[in-house]
């Protein structure tokens, strides 16, 4: 996943401890190794090697899997969409890019883009991308769904308590080796190294993205990573999103929902939602946050 993922666990000793880690992290790198677009391999890599071919039979997991995204997808308005990887042809924010695409470059490559066109057929097991140059990759959803299935392997083998942490995709069960509560610390942005407050994370789980992590910079216009399915371009205005729902696949795919909606148009949807909690930092460092949080900068 390209990403460091940290994994705490309460347990009798050091060494049953270090057992429950490492089957963490191996069930994080079996996932990985079925759903990356980065490994040729990979199911979702022959659904995009097929694009415009022909329909590639899928596992029961990657199908259910791509069927909640798409669902996320409706549920977002097209702000969450697996299909935005046919743009990654033109932004490479690693650094390889040699000049930010203009416009009629993108807008060349977006009618490959629409999650609505993604076709699965729930009875002949299959999922095909009907144009060639169509790509999907579960970059925004995937992580968190990782963390969910180490944290189920975890609950499986009885493990009571900790946490996974997979770049900012976290997951918490039970409690401390002490009894207290995992919490997690929400901090000011205006005011660095000040928490405004500590919420406990109860069977419950967070996504944390910073839209210019990862960034280019030409002249004096930085563009990040997170791209808006319907422009083509990376999202502007947005420094901070975090997310706490009860699974982290969920909380992973609305935290880069929220970054293409900005802070009225996704606090409105967590509202909605019910169950879950966000807040939005803008580019000015101005916060945005539901109801349920109840946070307090005086």
């Amino acid at each position: 996943m390209g990403t460091q993922v940290t994994v705490t666990v309460t347990a009798e000793n050091e060494e049953i401890g270090f057992i429950h880690i490492e089957e963490a992290l191996a069930e994080i790198r079996a996932v990985e190794k079925r759903i990356s677009s980065w490994d040729p391999d990979s199911e979702t890599s022959a659904i995009n090697a097929q694009a415009g071919i022909r329909p590639v039979p899928i596992s029961r997991e990657l199908f259910s899997l791509l069927s909640r995204a798409v669902q996320i997808s409706e549920l977002t308005s097209g702000a969450f969409d697996i299909t935005y990887a046919a743009l990654d042809t033109l932004w490479r924010i690693d650094g390889s890019m040699a000049q930010i695409p203009d416009r009629e470059d993108v807008a060349a490559v977006l009618p490959l883009v629409g999650y609505r066109q993604l076709v699965l057929d729930r009875e002949a097991q299959t999922a095909f991308l009907p144009k060639k140059g169509m790509r999907i990759s579960l970059g925004g959803i995937g992580r968190g769904y990782a963390v969910d299935r180490a944290k189920d392997r975890m609950l499986d083998k009885q493990v009571p308590g900790g946490t996974i942490n997979a770049g900012g995709d976290i997951t918490a069960w039970g409690t401390r080796v002490t009894g207290d509560k995992w919490l997690l610390g929400i901090s000011d942005p205006l005011n660095i190294g000040q928490v405004l407050k500590w919420i406990p994370l109860i069977e419950s789980s967070v996504s944390i993205v910073r839209a210019n992590s990862q960034f280019v910079r030409r002249g004096e216009t930085s563009y990040g990573h997170i791209l808006d399915p319907a422009t083509g371009f990376p999202v502007p205005g947005i420094q901070e999103v975090t997310v706490l729902a009860r699974t982290a696949e969920l909380s992973d795919a609305l935290a880069t929902a929220l970054c293409v909606l900005g802070p009225e148009r996704g606090i409105r949807l967590i509202e909605y939602l019910g169950d879950t909690e966000a807040i939005i930092v803008d580019s000015d460092g101005i916060m945005y946050w539901t109801s349920g949080l109840e946070l307090d900068r005086e």
